[in-house]
């Protein structure tokens, strides 16, 4: 979980003790009133300090200290390394160091005479070091008050339990395009017509191009966005910055699409996921796939299933049934099927040895990715559904705005496309963060 933006200040010792925090040279002056203020306790938040004070804290030279001024000096500094290191994951972390480190150090003093104060320094040392990294802005303090804070995360045996219950029903399912049973019907195999699924213009379908085929299509690769001109909101191509109904910006060939499931039968048969009369190996897993353009439609050219502990159990490139006519490599990141070994009953064969009807099956948008591997597959957690779009029907968050407004994680920000292995390993971590959150709701 994602720290707060600013932890919470420590309350130190209500006595002052001596030890005075001294503005290092290269920070800003303070004003009287501030100085005054950061001499006393630091029992309240003002003393923290403030963000331009780097590197250890300096002390004031106490003439009534037991202790000389340049050996406070050296305890400070290492009592700052050792809180810096601790605190390295929160926003403020160089601030509170400082701000513990003389609270501590002040501490340590009131508690000695001048013969126990480098034992005390020592043993106090001892115990950072061996004090973990702080969780969160709650995670903080000096020893003799520090206490860690509980971990109340499920654990993951505990996290995929409960998973069943964010499951869709399979009307739910079916709603959004997936393929629930197996098509009843085989619908005739199309003439070789066909409508581009990239320019929207009529073509004919055919299994090997000619060098003319391939720029036959112009055609804008990226979605539009909204974009302010002469202080206008329009429509505009994310690729070209050229508003909608322009023509295309780059060439290719002409590529289809199809959705029927009944048609997709016809072409490669649909299967459903086998029972088994024991327990599957894995009871959740993760699943992305990528297509690429036939002469047959979109097809799948490669898997990637990752278990419930996000370790990779199955990754291969799987040859196409039909000639490629595109990659796509813009998004699925393939470029070459040369090192593909298996086809794609091969593949789904290797599918089933991992996990049966009963497993769970997480990604984002599985509709598509059934479709291509034809599979008919009930228990699953879509990520699209599980987190929906405010304004419903078809609109969906992209895996990618996901990742980094719940997972503060960047992913599918390159020119070679997706990671189908990164695309389902933050399916996994979404899933796990929603059941954590509401588990911690319940709890409180």
């Amino acid at each position: 979980m994602a720290p707060s933006s600013s932890p919470q200040s420590y309350s130190g010792p209500s006595k002052s003790s001596g030890a005075v925090l001294l503005a290092r040279p290269d920070t800003v002056t303070r004003p009287k009133q501030q100085q005054q203020s950061s001499s006393a306790s630091t029992s309240t938040s003002s003393s923290r300090l403030p963000a331009t004070n780097k590197g250890p804290p300096v002390l004031k030279i106490d003439l009534r200290s037991h202790s000389k001024p340049q050996l406070r000096q050296k305890v400070v500094t290492q009592l700052y390394e050792a809180f810096r290191r601790i605190y390295a994951s929160l926003k403020d972390g160089d601030a509170v160091a400082s701000e513990h480190a003389v609270a501590q150090e002040s501490d340590i003093h009131k508690k000695t005479t001048q013969g126990t104060y480098k034992s005390l320094a020592a043993v106090t040392l001892q115990r950072l070091k061996k004090r973990p990294p702080a969780t969160g802005p709650d995670d903080v303090g000096i020893e003799g008050e520090w206490n860690p804070v509980k971990d109340t995360s499920a654990s993951l045996l505990e996290i995929w339990q409960l998973a069943k219950a964010y499951c869709p029903t399979k009307q739910q399912l079916q709603d959004h395009g997936y393929p629930v049973e197996l098509p009843a019907t085989l619908d005739p195999i199309p003439s070789p017509k066909g409508i581009c699924d990239r320019c929207g213009g009529s073509f004919t379908i055919k299994d090997h191009l000619e060098e003319s085929d391939r720029a036959a299509c112009l055609y804008h690769p990226l979605r539009a966005k909204m974009s302010k001109t002469f202080g206008d909101r329009v429509r505009v191509f994310r690729c070209c910055e050229e508003p909608i109904g322009s023509e295309g910006c780059t060439p290719g060939p002409h590529v289809y699409k199809e959705d029927g499931l009944s048609l997709l039968h016809t072409r490669i048969p649909f299967v459903e996921t086998p029972d088994r009369s024991t327990p599957a190996p894995h009871a959740v897993v993760a699943m992305d796939c990528e297509m690429c353009y036939t002469a047959g439609g979109f097809e799948m050219v490669r898997i990637s299933v990752v278990g419930g502990d996000g370790q990779t159990i199955l990754d291969e490139l799987v040859k196409p049934k039909h000639p490629v006519i595109d990659l796509n490599t813009r998004f699925s990141g393939i470029k070459s099927l040369d090192d593909a070994k298996y086809t794609l009953e091969e593949v789904r064969e290797k599918l089933f040895e991992l996990i049966d009807s009963k497993t769970i099956i997480i990604g984002q948008s599985l509709d598509n990715d059934f479709k291509v591997l034809r599979l008919v597959h009930n228990t699953v957690i879509d990520t699209s559904m599980l987190f929906p779009h405010p304004r419903g029907g078809n609109f969906k968050y992209s895996l990618q705005f996901m990742a980094q407004q719940y997972l503060q994680r960047f992913i599918q920000d390159t020119e070679d496309g997706h990671d189908s292995f990164e695309d389902a390993k933050t399916c996994l971590d979404l899933v796990k963060l929603k059941v954590e959150k509401d588990l911690q709701q319940k709890s409180t």
